[in-house]
């Protein structure tokens, strides 16, 4: 079994991020993954800080991406050959490409001050195959690449027998092998939520391997390996901690308009400068509840209300990707910030599905706060709420 990675797995160039990068690799040496790809994100806190970090951990890199400018050395070695034993009794070898999405902007200092750029990917392509067709069975490309880049790419370039690849949330569907170019590739998505695997079956020497493709959900399901949770235990608390301390270093939210009674008008008949949504704050539950006095008590019986008690309990009260379906108004006007500026914030309250109510407060007869059951879907995904049925949940809070 081969454990392979294509790239663009380092966390942001901030202390939250350098702690998931070196966690992650430290994660993946423990694993014994076989063939790193290097995305441009990865390099993204400059090569030397990547290159200290995956220093010691045993992990094959490899990129025909990335080249110093002044000579065209590869910075990383441009493929890499791994041998594996079959259960006949014969040697598969294996070799392996790395390729990034181009950006012709793309410059970096390296070793020495050399100034490292990158090449198309089909010229990466092109020159890895040279030194590896003939000394291997298979040739795999890991390819962090969009499909058009990708299918340019392999036209360009006969020779590859199989594309494992990453670009944004790009799923192959149903988890199959699709065929791009003459050449089955397999797209499994971002964020490590699920694996793609393919299955390779040897048959007559000299013929290529039968292959089948799937995508494995990484649910609750599986066990979690005690060290490597420990591990991810650590890394959370450290992350977290590492966002607290940006939190407070930010500067205070600005101070916010009221929002006007519903019968403020200026002379004119228009609404006042603070009736720009950008102007007015979110009112909090404690608005609702005097005129809907039974839809609040629903609210207050929800685990909605306690939403972000959870996150504290699981060392994730500072990370926004959490954040985000736990509180109310994240990255909104006068949106929640973090639970030291904005605790009134805290929670998924009525103004989280239903929008801002300062303009409904203003002015009572307008539509305001139709919620169509996608809204849901927006933080109960299949990822993050896996056992979420609406009609299921809906009788909780319906109000």
């Amino acid at each position: 079994m081969a454990l392979l990675d294509t790239g663009d797995f380092s966390g942001e160039p901030q202390d939250a991020g350098r702690i998931k990068t070196r966690n992650l690799i430290d994660g993946m040496g423990t694993m014994g993954y076989d063939v790193l790809n290097v995305g441009e994100k990865d390099l993204s806190d400059g090569i030397p800080a990547y290159l200290s970090a995956i220093q010691g951990a045993k992990l094959t890199l490899t990129s025909a991406s990335f080249l110093y400018r002044d000579s065209g050395e590869p910075l990383f070695a441009p493929f890499a050959i791994k041998s594996y034993a079959l259960s006949s009794g014969r040697t598969l070898k294996v070799g392996y490409v790395g390729l990034a999405a181009f950006n012709s902007s793309f410059v970096k200092e390296g070793d020495k001050g050399r100034v490292v750029v990158m090449r198309a990917p089909s010229d990466g392509l092109k020159l890895s195959l040279a030194g590896l067709r003939k000394r291997v069975d298979v040739v795999v490309l890991l390819a962090n690449l969009n499909l058009r880049d990708l299918e340019d790419a392999l036209k360009d370039n006969p020779g590859v027998d199989l594309v494992l690849a990453s670009f944004g949330g790009r799923v192959s569907p149903a988890g199959a092998l699709e065929t791009i170019a003459g050449v089955p590739v397999l797209y499994a998505g971002d964020q490590g939520k699920r694996m793609g695997e393919v299955r390779l079956t040897q048959g007559a020497s000299g013929e290529k391997p039968a292959m089948k493709a799937d995508h494995v959900w990484l649910t609750r399901r599986y066990p979690s390996d005690p060290a490597l949770q420990t591990l991810i235990d650590q890394t959370i608390a450290k992350v977290n901690e590492a966002n607290r301390k940006m939190a407070e270093g930010r500067q205070a939210a600005p101070a916010v308009l009221p929002a006007a009674a519903p019968t403020a008008r200026t002379p004119q008949g228009t609404e006042p400068q603070s009736a720009n949504p950008s102007h007015l704050p979110f009112l909090t539950t404690s608005a609702c509840q005097s005129c809907h006095g039974d839809a609040w008590r629903v609210f207050e019986a929800s685990a909605h209300a306690h939403a972000f008690e959870t996150l504290k309990k699981a060392n994730q009260d500072y990370n926004p990707e959490c954040v985000s379906c736990h509180v109310t108004g994240f990255n909104e006007p006068q949106g929640f910030l973090d639970a030291r500026q904005t605790p009134q914030l805290v929670n998924v309250q009525c103004e989280a599905c239903h929008g801002n109510a300062a303009q409904h407060v203003r002015d009572p007869q307008k539509a305001f706060g139709a919620v169509p059951p996608r809204r849901c879907f927006g933080c109960h995904t299949k990822e993050n709420s896996p056992d979420f049925v609406f009609f299921k949940y809906w009788e909780q809070i319906k109000h």
